[in-house]
């Protein structure tokens, strides 16, 4: 003998049979965004130039400054980064220097190739070639790094005096364009003075 059910109480049957169902079957959860670091500094080396200056309060406090005045001119610069950890989330570190309307990213290869590293040129940022990476995604072994430029403390001898800033950036190698930061996973920059705030005539690069 069947039992006649009401159409509403079937109508909830029917729902709570397909919560069950949907309740049983798994679902894969989404992966969290992968956190992209990158930090950039400027430090001045004990018994440098800078760190003289650094001691005289009529000198420039407010940015990394080093006097252009002597072959103690020199600076360290140290990039900590994390680009990834595996072939799915890494991406290119990019550091790039800057003064006024040129730009130079710090290209950076394997031990095979007799140029690396060294610095490229560009008027425009835009131009800059997504392949002139400090570290490509290929070369990368992932998680944080942290490294100083070109392997340690560096002379500025025969760079023009003046404002300069470096640039530090993790993105895509794909859609990276150095014009726009939202297409840049991670960013920093610092900023550091050569003699004076502007190239000018005089003592126009440091001696």
């Amino acid at each position: 003998m069947h039992k006649r059910i009401p159409l509403a109480a079937g109508a909830c049957l029917l729902a709570l049979a397909g919560l069950a169902q949907a309740q049983a079957t798994p679902t894969t959860p989404t992966p969290p965004a992968y956190k992209y670091a990158v930090s950039v500094s400027i430090t001045v080396p004990a018994n440098s130039a800078g760190s003289i200056a650094s001691k005289d309060k009529t000198q420039p406090t407010s940015t990394r400054f080093s006097p252009c005045s002597s072959a103690s001119d020199q600076l360290l610069f140290t990039v900590k980064y994390d680009a990834g950890k595996d072939a799915n989330s890494l991406q290119n570190t990019y550091v790039i220097f800057h003064r006024q309307d040129s730009f130079f990213p710090l290209v950076r290869r394997g031990l095979n190739n007799v140029t690396a590293p060294f610095f490229k040129a560009y008027a425009d940022p835009s131009n800059i070639d997504r392949t002139d990476a400090y570290t490509l995604a290929a070369n990368n072994l992932g998680g944080l790094k942290t490294e100083n430029l070109l392997g340690g403390e560096l002379p500025v001898e025969g760079l023009a005096s003046g404002i300069w800033m470096v640039t530090a950036i993790v993105a895509p190698a794909a859609t990276v364009d150095f014009d726009k930061p939202s297409t840049w996973s991670a960013w920093d920059t610092a900023t550091f003075m050569l003699g004076k705030p502007w190239t000018g005539t005089q003592n126009a690069t440091c001696s």
